[in-house]
């Protein structure tokens, strides 16, 4: 490869970086330095990198400006001749080069301590032409190709929405943790600025510091339709779900947005639609790696149900169950199984995956009301194993109802339907595997013969109706396990306890230490139960200390669990309340517009969320950014 020759200011790291608006410092047009000298900073220090263009250019700071759908510019953009080179600025490895439909051609670079480099709007023109036929790297550029700071990527250009500007690279930086960095003070401590004129455009970028309690919006996506459902996020693929009902059901099947830009998700692809499965849900989804004998590389696995559950629909011949696609290419995802719930069931509705340490990988599925609708034939509780994900097989099922000693106990004090299996969690080990039992708690089955569930545990949540027992989340790290109750109707009837749902917090020997209700603070005490919407808890997800959850109407909430006596709500989001484009959802008072959080994924410092209406929310909770800041002063 071409090395180009430039010399780095290089500085101590500190990370100190947030969500800033735009700085108001100017810069003349500048030379490119050829060796600046390195400047001790007061008080604060920046990243080391070598400027990345190599040649004449000019910039102004430009980061936080408004941009057109209602975004923020989210990085520096580098004024130069078209096919001026465009240099690494620091030491790292290519994870992606590739076209995106703003972007045009563009490279990521991971450095080497986990930071990453965005060189964007390069050039796609034949030299001398505006032909857009240019598609072709330099040699050696390509994913997975290391290079050093200052060796050549690639050169400038106006590819993407760059057609009607003059050529500049729009240069990012972002910081392990995923939040976006305004590159202006480090860019121009690179060009060998004085160091005041740094500084000062330092504490511009970085002068404040974010509210403690704060959830920022890093991106979104909203696909138009409505009914998001569940997420999830693997390899910078987020997986989103769909659900539906009769007359309002628009198969829309798991979208896969690339999110390894997560200000700008971008539509790639998606699976499980309605012309595979016509009239079908697609609420739950799960992704990762499989490196099995039989199969290396990454799977999605898509639960799959009828949008109309009635009985009549339920006897047409339909598929419902899992369907399992490989998606190493998420491009060019390839079907490569399916798993049939069953005739007469409707699907699944919620599903998890696990690999053990004994080299299986297994799925587990609640087909709810299956036993029932197959007439005490099939259990709520499939295990299935997709070790070998083309030949998925099931290994048992069970249910609460046929299966638990308690069982006749229960069905005295409870209908038979509201002790249906609705959700389901493995433990880390895989050998236990956790149901939430609608009117009936939780129960651990041990699956560690998965031909053969026994329960290990039972955590009762109520005797009678009103349990609602949605799913169940499990942390074995912090010990604890959180019940969330989903309840939609908030008024009092017989066997119906006014309110909203809640969640119950329990150590993992089943003893309760707490409820948790979102928003018990917003509401007057002679309205407890506010009407305008549906507030209520969902999903959620325990990691590293804090509970993570989706609660309809309240939105997402972060909670400290780190006392799980005492839970401490510490950031909330709300999304835009919005009216449902299938013209279902409307609140108890007649408010139609609403938000709808479904579901809450939390993976590398970012907080996926999907609201019904609007689709997908990526989210950082910036407290952590407040209090590392501090430490660096």
């Amino acid at each position: 490869m071409r090395r180009l020759t430039r010399s780095a200011v290089r500085l101590t790291l500190v990370v100190a970086v947030l969500f800033p608006a735009a700085a108001a410092v100017e810069v003349a047009p500048l030379q490119a330095a050829s060796d600046p000298q390195t400047a001790a900073l007061p008080e604060r220090e920046l990243y080391p990198l070598v400027f990345p263009v190599d040649g004449q250019y000019s910039f102004t700071d430009t980061f936080g400006a408004p941009r057109e759908g209602n975004r923020l510019h989210q990085g520096i953009d580098i004024f130069a001749d078209k096919l001026t080179p465009v240099v690494a600025v620091a030491d790292g490895t290519i994870i992606k080069v590739t076209i995106g439909e703003r972007a045009g051609r563009y490279i990521v670079v991971e450095h080497d301590d986990g930071w990453r480099s965005y060189y964007i709007h390069l050039n796609n023109d034949s030299p001398g032409t505006d032909d857009g036929l240019r598609n072709e790297s330099p040699a050696g550029i390509s994913k997975g190709a290391r290079v050093e700071a200052g060796e050549l990527l690639d050169y400038v250009g106006d590819s993407g929405n760059a057609e009607s500007t003059p050529a500049h690279l729009h240069f990012e930086l972002h910081a392990p943790d995923g939040i976006v960095v305004n590159p202006y003070p480090h860019l121009l401590a690179a060009t060998g600025a004085p160091a005041d004129r740094v500084q000062s455009a330092f504490e511009s970028a970085y002068g404040d510091l974010p509210d403690a309690e704060a959830i920022t919006v890093v991106g979104s996506f909203d696909p138009g339709d409505g009914f998001a459902a569940g997420v999830w996020v693997h390899a910078d693929i987020a997986y989103m779900g769909t659900w539906g009902r009769p007359q309002a059901c628009p198969a829309s099947g798991v979208r896969l947005l690339d999110v390894t830009k997560p200000v700008e998700p971008e539509l790639i692809g998606a699976i499980a639609t309605g012309e595979e499965y016509p009239e079908s849900d697609t609420d739950s989804v799960w992704a990762g790696d499989v490196d099995t004998d039989a199969f290396t590389g990454d799977v999605a696995v898509v639960a799959v149900s009828l949008c109309d559950n009635s009985e009549r629909n339920r006897f047409r011949e339909a598929f419902r169950g899992l369907a399992i696609y490989d998606v190493t290419d998420p491009n060019n995802p390839a079907p490569l199984a399916e798993y049939h719930s069953g005739d007469r069931t409707q699907g699944v509705h919620e599903l998890d995956v696990i690999t053990r340490a004994d080299g299986r990988v297994l799925a587990a599925a609640t087909v709810m009301q299956s036993l029932p609708h197959t007439a005490g034939a099939r259990g709520d509780v499939r295990l299935i194993d997709i070790t070998d994900p083309a030949n998925p097989f099931e290994t048992a099922d069970w249910d609460f109802r046929s299966d638990a000693p308690a069982a006749s106990e229960w069905l005295r004090a409870v209908d038979e339907e509201q002790l249906h299996a609705h959700g389901v969690a493995f433990d880390e080990s895989g050998n236990r595997l956790w149901v939430a039992v609608w009117d009936a708690g939780a129960v651990m089955l041990d699956v560690t013969d998965p031909a053969q569930p026994k329960i290990a545990q039972s955590v009762e949540e109520v005797a009678s109706a009103e349990g609602n027992v949605h799913t169940v989340a499990t942390s074995s790290e912090l010990g604890l396990m959180v019940l969330s109750s989903e309840d939609l109707w908030p008024v009092d009837r017989p066997s119906h306890v006014a309110g909203w749902g809640y969640q119950r917090i329990f150590d993992l020997t089943g003893e309760p230490l707490a409820d948790f209700v979102a928003g018990d603070d917003d509401h007057a005490a002679d309205n407890p139960v506010p009407l305008d919407g549906f507030h209520t808890a969902h999903n959620a997800q325990l990691l590293e200390g804090r509970l993570y959850s989706s609660w309809y109407s309240s939105g997402v909430r972060v909670v400290d669990v780190s006392d799980p006596t005492n839970p401490l709500e510490i950031g909330h989001f709300v999304p835009p309340p919005t009216r449902d484009p299938q013209a279902y959802w409307i609140a108890p008072d007649g408010t139609a517009r609403l938000a709808m959080v479904w579901d809450v994924r939390v993976v590398d410092d970012l907080i996926y969320a999907t609201d019904m209406n609007t689709g997908l929310w990526i989210l950082r909770y910036v407290g952590d950014d407040a209090a590392r800041f501090e430490r660096y002063q």
